[in-house]
């Protein structure tokens, strides 16, 4: 494989690269040489080096692999952030009392704030410590600051502070033409809730040729490890209600219809035989704990889509449907198995059990199991019905058995071709805490990003990130502008950090995070 390396001085350029294809015995093969017109990447000061790679993996499927910018700048190091606080009063407060203890703060000011919450305002006022050669040295520092009596952050490496310098980053990107898109399928760790998967088991048990990881996800002190946190629909099947209003990428099952990205939620209600209806609040997850918040009801302490954060609702009907695989979370409450036909077949005084084969469970607790006692009786019938809707309340074509694959994130990135970060309305802003948004979304991590062209092809990235001198990671900006430049109109972003994974071939290609190595996640987006 013969790689042109390129100084990139104009917006565009060629590129011209040999391919090789993999054989079916392993070998490469060589493929004609390809000319293609190519934007470089917008990350870091212009004049950056970078080089691309392009590998045929099938046909009207493309792996490229580009390289950018340079492993050392003298600019960068480490160092280590105290807080960021909504008042210069009480940060320039926070200095003086380090500068007692011997220490030498520096006090920034902050502007970069969610898209959808402008204002001339600062965000806020941020307090760092230390200009320190390596991660080492900052976790010393982190001792001392404690030891004062100071409560750090956290260490950073400032090459991910979300500004023009030289990088490194690695970019991989899987580009699946318009006519191949078919090739393209969302699947479920395991193909069941509970339970979990690195990418690289999953794209081998399902006998793909390359996947990326997908949603974000579900740990264990939620009681549901593996179930996807927002939506989640399957060849049609909703398996995960959503996190209200949030991104979501959708794979119609016409063919002649494109990708899209779409700000979703759903709709699930009970109606029982005496005419009583109330809400469905949830799908194969524990009652009472809801990842990310943003459910149908008045959940503590929101309502409103808080990304990663844990709410509660005491008052919870959830519904474990056939894909759920194991005994029901157990607890006070009621439970009741409903057969095909909607009849009850059965009512438990606790949850506990299993989902009989074909059958499905409803569990309630609080007021919800109080509804299920009152109008669920042995003998009777519940209706359950379930909708997607998009922000216009128009539903979702292609669920409900009918094919299509939703795999959710957030936030959107690109519509239309224009950059569009509704950080605030998708939850990646703690109104109480100016620091989560400050570090989640504009500082660079490892991102996984997923985009549209205006032909109909899909574009599945990857961005390496949180490794100083192999890549930087991007910010929700950056990602946007990536995803632009590579062509696509409509983009959302998916899981990211330790768990940003791509695989091709039967090799994982990209450096995740984690030092112990690959995550185990809910889903994933796998090219058949």
């Amino acid at each position: 494989m013969r790689i042109r390396r390129m100084r990139w001085s104009a917006l565009a350029a060629s590129l011209v690269v040999l391919t090789s294809v993999p054989t079916a015995a392993g070998m490469t093969a060589p493929a004609a040489a390809t000319q293609t017109s190519v934007q470089h990447l917008p990350l870091g000061d212009r004049d950056l080096p970078e080089t691309r790679t392009v590998t045929k993996v099938a046909p009207g499927v493309t792996w490229t692999r580009i390289k950018r910018g340079r492993t050392e700048d003298p600019r960068e190091h480490w160092t280590v952030e105290v807080a960021l606080l909504r008042e210069e009063q009480a940060a320039r407060e926070l200095a003086g009392r380090l500068t007692a203890e011997g220490f030498a703060p520096v006090v920034t000011r902050v502007d970069d704030r969610p898209q959808d919450l402008p204002s001339r305002q600062p965000w806020g006022w941020r307090v760092r410590v230390g200009s320190l050669a390596d991660q080492d040295a900052a976790a010393r520092l982190v001792k001392d600051l404690r030891t004062a009596g100071f409560k750090p952050a956290r260490t950073y490496f400032t090459g991910e502070d979300d500004r023009a310098h030289s990088g490194p980053w690695v970019v991989d990107v899987l580009r699946v033409s318009a006519d191949q898109r078919k090739r393209i399928q969302a699947r479920q760790s395991l193909d069941h809730v509970p339970g979990g998967e690195t990418l690289a088991e999953m794209v081998q048990r399902t006998h793909a040729i390359a996947g990326i990881n997908g949603s974000y996800g579900s740990d264990e002190e939620d009681g549901t490890f593996g179930d996807v946190a927002g939506l989640s629909v399957l060849h049609g099947e909703l398996i995960s209600e959503a996190v209200r209003g949030r991104s979501a990428l959708v794979l119609p099952s016409d063919q002649h219809r494109k990708p899209s990205v779409q700000q979703l939620s759903t709709t699930m209600r009970l109606r029982a035989g005496d005419g009583a209806q109330r809400t469905l609040d949830g799908l194969n997850r524990a009652p009472g704990v809801i990842r990310s918040c943003g459910g149908p009801a008045d959940e503590v302490p929101t309502a409103r889509p808080r990304h990663d954060w844990l709410c509660t609702d005491t008052d919870d009907i959830i519904q474990y449907t056939g894909f759920f695989d194991g005994p029901i979370h157990k607890g006070d409450g009621t439970a009741v198995v409903l057969g095909r036909d909607g009849k009850v077949l059965e009512v438990r005084d606790h949850r506990e059990g299993t989902v009989p084969r074909g059958d499905t469970v409803l569990a309630g607790i609080g007021s919800g199991a109080q509804w299920l006692r009152d109008h669920a009786r042995k003998g009777s019938r519940l209706t359950v019905t379930t909708d997607i809707v998009n922000q216009d309340h128009k539903s979702l074509p292609d669920t409900a058995g009918r094919g299509a694959d939703v795999v959710s994130g957030g936030p959107q990135l690109l519509r239309n071709g224009r950059i569009v970060v509704p950080a605030d309305a998708e939850g990646f802003n703690y109104p109480e805490d100016p620091a989560f948004f400050d570090y989640f979304a504009t500082h660079r991590h490892p991102r996984t990003l997923a985009g549209v062209t205006a032909d109909g092809s899909l574009l599945l990235v990857t961005v390496d990130g949180r490794r100083p001198g192999w890549s930087e990671g991007v910010s929700f900006n950056e990602s946007a502008a990536v995803l632009k430049s590579l062509g696509a109109v409509d983009a959302v972003n998916l899981d990211g950090g330790g768990s940003t994974a791509m695989v091709v071939n039967g090799r994982l290609v990209n450096r995740p995070s984690d030092s112990t190595g690959p995550r185990q996640v809910a889903n994933a987006l796998v090219i058949r």
